[in-house]
């Protein structure tokens, strides 16, 4: 992949500014697509060197982009990651910390293929780019008998990935004192 953690996370940040997850963080919406790119850089760049991206188009204009980390092994902690994430979000910053807090303790234990972000730019969609990027990574994980988790972040997207073979795993969980809901799903190994 030749485009950069920052072309990345700027399209993905650009593709969640209407996620409910987004507009809860930071209500503005020209301060949200600033500070959820600027959390997303980070895990992108930490992806790049720890786990893998996907994307789709060409580097100059993605269209979009899959950012997956290798839970079967352990993955050093992104660093200075609370520095660089006060950085990043500024004012904002302990809403993207309670998310991460929040997020961390609902993760599971099981070994498994984490897939971080997915994001397709708003004028790419329904071309089924995302299901192309999972069939990818999918046919991977097929391979190696390795589970996926994600988490869903509306009833319409939690649909998407259980065409894509995700079901539930556990209940929706909010993000914080009446924040929206994340929807834990999980891939069996071998689909």
């Amino acid at each position: 992949m030749a485009a950069s953690a920052a072309q990345v996370a700027g399209m993905i940040g650009e593709a969640f500014v209407d996620v409910p997850t987004a507009v809860w963080l930071v209500e503005d919406p020209v301060e949200r697509v600033a500070a959820v790119g600027g959390q997303f850089a980070l895990v992108v760049e930490h992806a790049l060197a720890h786990g893998g991206v996907l994307t789709s188009g060409r580097d100059d204009a993605l269209e979009g982009a899959l950012v997956w980390f290798d839970r079967t092994k352990d993955e050093p902690p992104i660093p200075d990651y609370d520095a660089r994430l006060r950085a990043a979000c500024g004012r904002h910053y302990e809403a993207f910390a309670e998310l991460d807090r929040i997020m961390d303790e609902q993760h599971p234990a099981e070994p498994h293929l984490y897939v971080a972000l997915v994001g397709v730019r708003a004028d790419a969609r329904g071309r089924g780019i995302a299901a192309d990027l999972f069939r990818d990574i999918h046919k991977r994980l097929d391979e190696s008998g390795t589970a996926a988790y994600l988490e869903a972040v509306s009833p319409r997207t939690a649909a998407l990935y259980a065409s894509l073979g995700y079901r539930p795993h556990g209940e929706p969980f909010p993000i914080g004192a009446g924040g929206p809901p994340l929807y834990p799903m999980w891939r069996p190994a071998g689909g």
